[in-house]
């Protein structure tokens, strides 16, 4: 869990985000240490993702969302090799 939560820490700090949106985050981070990746993006339009909105509704400024996209991709990639 601490590498999850290591490679989003930055980003946490440095996106400013509001609680809804750290909610998210820290399931998809749980996520990750039960399941070791993220491929499949459909989840995310799931409980307990949706318990506070959709991805859109979440995160209106799709920088943010690319930024946290990253991170999956890059952890899922890390995972791979």
């Amino acid at each position: 869990m601490n590498a999850a939560k290591e490679a989003f820490s930055e980003f946490l700090v440095e996106a400013n985000l509001d609680s809804t949106q750290i909610y998210f985050v820290n399931q998809i981070v749980e996520y990750i240490v039960h399941n070791g990746i993220l491929k499949d993006f459909s989840v995310l339009q799931e409980s307990p993702f949706t318990d506070k909105g959709s991805v859109v509704e979440i995160f209106t400024d799709m920088n943010v969302w690319m930024g946290i996209r990253k991170i999956i991709d890059e952890i899922n990639a890390n995972t791979v090799a």
